[in-house]
Parts: C-alpha cells; structure tokens; sequence
C-alpha cells in the first residue's frame, strides 16, 4: 500500500513493477516495426449483423460469434426495442443468469449468477469500451450514466471471468454497451414517453439530431427521464414514507472521422446531472435532495493496415456526489456530508496483428489512474490517487483441422495490492457441420478497491447544547458517536477458476441458433462484509453507545455449477422472431478455516431464472410483442431477507404511421402478470401502462 501521507496526492507518475517496463518496451517494438502484408481476418467495421454474427468484446479481435474464445451474449437492437425497456437495467433480463434488481427507484442493481449487491465489485461494465465502475465506492452508477437507451446499438455480453481482456473486475461477467455511430444517426429523432395515470410521474423525452459530411459526420442528443419511483410505503408498520424520485438530464455529443480509407477518428463527450430523492423524513434521515454530475470523454483513434490493426484511446470519466444534512439524535447532533468525487483517466494502446496464415496475435497496454476524495467515506479530507498498469496479449492459431486454439494471458499491476496479479484464458474450438464445441478455462483476480482497503466511515457527533445537564457542558466536543465502517487493510484479491463446455449450433443456415454453456466456477478469498461488536463512550461521561460496525474480510469460498441455454429462432423475410433463455445453479459457499457453510451466500444463488420474448407482426403497420421473466427465490447480499420468486410479463403493442419517417406510436404494458419485488420486500412493481410517441425528421 504506497499513499502519500499529508496531501493524499502522489507523484503525477505511474508505477510499473518488476519486468513490466522491459515487457512494456518489447511490446513498443512490436506495434511500430513493419509488418507483412498479411489480410487481416476481418476488419474493423465489418458488419455486425449478418449470417455470421461479429463480436469484438471477448478479445478485441473481430470474430463470428460461433468462434468466440467465451461465452458472449447478444442483445440487438431490434430486441431492446421490442422489449420496450424503459431503464437499461432492464435489458439484462434478456441474458442468461442475469439478475435484475431495484433496491429504490433510482438505484438499479445487475448481477450474473449470484452475490448480488448494490454496488456490485464483480462486473466489470464498459460503454464503447470505457469502464464505468466507480473507484471510490464500487459498483455502477446505472440511474447516473450519461447514456440513453435510445443511443445504444447493440450489447455485447460475456458470461464469465473475462480478466485476460479487462483485468480487474472482469470477474463474473463483463457488459459492453455499444453505441450509434454518428454516420448512423444523420437527421434528426424525438421521442416522447409518458404514463397512462392522469397524475402522471413517467414523464420522458429524447432528441437527437446528426449530420454527415463527406467522410465527418457528428450527432448530438438530450434526454430526460423523470418518475416518482416506487408507490410510498410504510416499512415495519412506521410513519415513515420513503421518497425516491429521479430527474435525469443527459447531453450527449459524438463525432466520427474517417481520415482516409485505413484510418478513424472517434470523439465522444457527454453529462448526466442528476436530482435524486432521498430520506424517508426521520431525523437520521430526513428527506433531501442528492445532486449528482456524471461527465465523460472518450477518443479513439483506429488505424487498420494488411495485417495490423491498431487502437489508441484516451478515456475519462468523472462523478462528483453532494449529499448531506444536518441530524439530530437523542442529545447528540452532527453534520454529515456524503458527498464524494471520484475520477478515473485510462489510456489504453493495443494491436491484432497477423503473424502468419492461421495465426493472429492481440497485445496492449492499459494505464489508469483514479483520484478519490470523501471525508464520508475515508474519514480524512485529502484526495487519494490510485495507479495501475495492465499488460494483456493473447494468441489465436486457427489449426488445418479447423481446430482453433486461443490464450490470453493478463498482468495486472495496482497500489491497492503489493504485488502483481496474472490472470489467463485457455480456449479450444472445433466446428463440427452445424455444431461448434467450445472448450474454455479461465482464471481472474479481482482487486479491492481504495474503500476496500482504506474504508473509514463513521459520524463525529457533539453534545446537542439544549440537552439535560452534566451533557450540555459538553458541547462542541466532537466524538464518534458511530463506527459504520472500519478497513481491516492488507485485504487479498479474490479469485476465480472457471471451466465451461459449450456446444453453439447454427440451423437452417444461422435462422435457428442455439448454445449451451455446462460450467463450474470456484471463488477463493471472497471479499466479504462481517459485522463486528463495539461500544463508544462519550467523554466525560458513562454513556455507553452501540456502534457495531462492519469490514471487510478474506477466507470464505463459493463453488458454483450451472448450465444455461440461449436460443433464437429469426427467419428470415418472416413476419415473426422468438428467443429465450435459461438458467440453473447449484452453489456451494463456506468458510475455509472451519468448512461452515454460509447460507447468506449460499442463498444470493437463484436455483433457476428463465426468459422468452418475441414479437410478431399481425398486418402493415402493426407490431406486437411480449416478454415473460421468471426467477426463482433468492437474496441479495446486503439484505436480510428473501426476495420470493416472481415472473414479471410485458407486452408491447406498435402502430406505424410513416415506415418512412419511423413515425410510430406504441402502448407498453408493464409488469402485467402480477405485482412483486425484486430486491425489496416493500418496493413492489406495480402494473403500468406507457405510452411512447416516436418519429425521424
């Protein structure tokens, strides 16, 4: 651990241990010296969507779907329209394994097989491939990303440790989300979304407006997504209602160069501020209003030769949170500010080279900074900085059998570890007629992060001066009246060993695609929260207070064993398409020093979760679609209760005015099979209706 000690700012350098700087210098030869001129396998821009589906997220190397080195899930365009997704979140319903949850209206959680958590620190989510994990506290900011649904072509999901590829966090499943090019969006877009309740709280709206000229071409859209959140409630039979509604207000900007006919410019900017509220209007948590700005830029630049392709990008993402008020409890009070900043600079450079016929080679650098501040969450006014430096590269070798052979190997240098982590991925595929099998292992680390390890939350509270006397000659003494969180330090990464079988199938030439993944992962060291017992005592008195607080701890491990399916069956030139998915798991968790089982982390594990959808077009004009979701018992890791198994149906129905102007109206209808709650017992989804007006220009 190596932060400076008064500032909290470091020297502006990154550290790179060991071999890395001679690994770093051989890699600079290899990008910059000549290459023969051998045909790269596909280009960058190659087509997404025809019969032989493209995806890049695995390896960043372009590749048919059916030769993934992973298991990779698609979800198009076409499918988050259908859908009629409202939050993004949403969309991952359509995965499987995936689970979706609202701990409050604005504050959405994800997450792939089991563990789930608020701020989940095992997946690692990218946007165009600029991560957007949060380093101060962990997890994504979904309800805060300056990113619209109406903005998104594609996702590309992979269900599984892919760490070989994006390193830390990359631990259970990596999410993609791929936007518009600006060429694709020339003119101009309005959508307008509203309820059908007469008090209307959905009240959102989405423009865009591009041009392109010649080989430039730029767009730019706004947005805003407005809602009550849940109905108020009323938890264990009290007088508090909890309030949380959300103004989103999101900008976005794109720019998109094609320099000549092998090189690209790409510049994104983008803002999200956000008005969240909170409290539930007691005196430890009065109602208030937390202000959140999310901002972003991202440029890339892309040079694609005979047998070489390269790619530089600068990324930077920035959340500043203001959060306080000033509480009043028995006869102490405090002022508490839960605001925070964290910022995060990557600079990544990496290449696809072919070396010879069959065999291509990827490899890069990432080097990434992320600068912290809370006096919340650290107890200390200073800004922390965090470096780390990645070196990835990997190999696929395409054998005279068809057999093809790919490994990655990834080495993960971090000031919150005091040594390197390497990670690896091993995967052979062999086609078979219709069939391909997919066999992979694969390993990955995933790292603590700064609260993980440094974490210090409490509230310094004082003597209120209109209490009882001896208290009040106490007055303007500060003390911590509560210990809510204390780092133990020198925390160890986790780990996790994964092995999966896969068989994808491709029928009536790609129309019926299917694939089953058959898996066992093992998670050792998990980074988990424990609870501890302690007391304070206010000076000068014997007034004893409860303050147990919680840290986080190595040493439990969990074995999961699955199998899950996807299918789609799309003909083509049809007026019709249907997919869905399932999920089954068998988790075993325990704690090494004495094998007991954890039954809270046993139980964060559904048995099964299940999906299909669809849509069909009746006649000219008309569209109607449907999606059911069905998930069996299970918990979320930080709450104490069981979330029940649910099945959540929409349906969406379109009427087309103008094929030609995409002029469309559509009525969506949500949770219509029943009403349930999918992380807290009392927020429940309720049945709604929406109506969304949509048109080009």
């Amino acid at each position: 651990m190596k932060f400076n000690g008064t500032s909290g700012v470091r020297p502006t350098r990154f550290r790179l241990k060991g071999t890395i700087p001679g690994i770093l210098y051989s890699a600079a030869q290899l990008i910059f010296e000549p290459v023969s001129a051998v045909e790269t396998r596909y280009q960058a821009g190659d087509d997404f969507f025809g019969d032989a589906p493209v995806v890049l997220t695995v390896s960043r190397m372009h590749k048919p779907l059916n030769e993934s080195p992973a298991t990779v899930s698609v979800i198009d365009r076409e499918m988050i329209r259908n859908s009629g997704a409202r939050e993004i979140v949403d969309i991952f319903r359509m995965v499987p394994g995936f689970i979706v949850g609202f701990a409050e209206g604005h504050r959405p959680a994800v997450t792939y097989t089991g563990l789930g958590h608020e701020y989940s620190r095992q997946m690692q989510v990218l946007v165009d491939g600029r991560s957007v994990f949060i380093p101060s506290f962990g997890g994504v900011p979904w309800a805060n990303l300056p990113l619209s649904i109406h903005d998104i072509e594609r996702v590309e999901v992979i269900r599984g440790p892919n760490a070989v590829t994006y390193g830390a966090n990359a631990f259970l499943a990596v999410i993609n989300i791929i936007t518009r090019n600006a060429a694709e969006d020339a003119g101009g877009e309005l959508v307008v979304t509203h309820d059908l309740d007469h008090n209307s709280t959905v009240q959102d709206a989405y423009a865009r407006f591009g041009r392109s000229y010649g080989d430039l071409a730029w767009k730019i859209s706004a947005s805003q997504e407005k809602d009550d959140g849940f109905d108020d409630y009323f938890e264990n039979n009290s007088s508090s209602e909890t309030r949380d509604s959300k103004l989103l207000r999101k900008l976005n900007l794109r720019t998109d160069f094609q320099v000549n006919h092998n090189q690209a410019w790409s510049i994104q900017l983008g803002m999200n501020d956000a008005s969240l509220d909170l409290g539930d209007n007691t005196s430890a948590n009065p109602y208030r209003q937390e202000e959140t700005v999310n901002s972003y830029q991202n440029i890339r630049w892309d040079l694609v030769n005979p047998g070489v392709e390269t790619t530089f990008k600068l990324m930077h993402t920035r959340q500043q949170v203001e959060d306080g008020f000033f509480a009043s409890e028995d006869i102490f009070i405090a002022d508490l500010d839960f605001g925070r900043t964290s910022d995060r600079l990557d600079l990544e450079l990496f290449q696809n080279r072919s070396v010879s016929e069959g065999v291509t080679l990827n490899y890069g650098v990432n080097l990434r900074r992320d600068k912290v501040k809370s006096s919340y969450l650290f107890n200390r006014s200073e800004t922390f900085e965090v470096d780390s430096s990645n070196l990835f590269s990997g190999v696929e070798w395409r054998l005279p059998s068809s057999t093809i052979i790919d490994a990655g190997i990834f080495f993960e240098d971090s000031d919150n570890v005091d040594h390197t982590e390497t990670s690896y991925r091993l995967s052979l595929i062999q086609p078979f007629d219709v069939h391909t099998l997919r066999l992979v292992s694969s390993s990955a680390k995933r790292i603590p992060i700064l609260w993980e390890q440094l974490g210090d939350t409490r509230i310094i509270a004082e003597i209120d001066p209109d209490s009882p006397a001896p208290y009040n000659l106490l007055s303007g003494v500060p003390f911590t009246f509560d210990q809510q969180w204390l780092n133990q330090g020198n925390l160890q990464p986790e780990t996790i060993v994964s092995n999966e079988i896969g068989l994808s199938s491709r029928f009536a030439g790609g129309q019926l695609v299917s694939d089953i993944k058959l898996f066992r992962y093992k998670i050792r060291d998990h980074i988990t929260e424990v609870l501890l017992d302690a007391e304070v005592t206010v000076p000068g008195t014997d007034f004893v207070v409860d303050s147990d607080y919680q840290t986080m701890t190595n040493g439990r491990s969990t074995t999961v064993d699955g199998l899950e399916w996807f299918i789609n069956y799309s003909p083509r030139a049809s007026a019709y398409r249907v997919y869905g998915g399932l999920s089954l798991i068998d988790a075993d968790s325990f704690e090494k020093r004495d094998f007991r089982t954890l039954d809270e982390l046993q139980a964060s594990f559904p048995d099964h979760s299940a999906f299909i959808g669809g849509h069909f077009n009746p006649a000219v004009h008309h569209q109607v679609s449907a999606t059911l979701y069905l998930v069996d018992d299970f918990s979320w890791t930080n709450t104490t209760h069981t979330t029940h198994d649910y099945q959540k149906l929409d349906m969406r129905y379109q009427y087309t005015f103008d094929p030609r102007q995409d002029l469309r109206l559509e009525v969506i209808g949500y949770n219509l099979a029943e009403e349930f709650a999918d992380y807290r017992r009392h927020n429940l989804h309720k049945k709604s209706v929406l109506l969304r007006l949509s048109g080009n220009f």
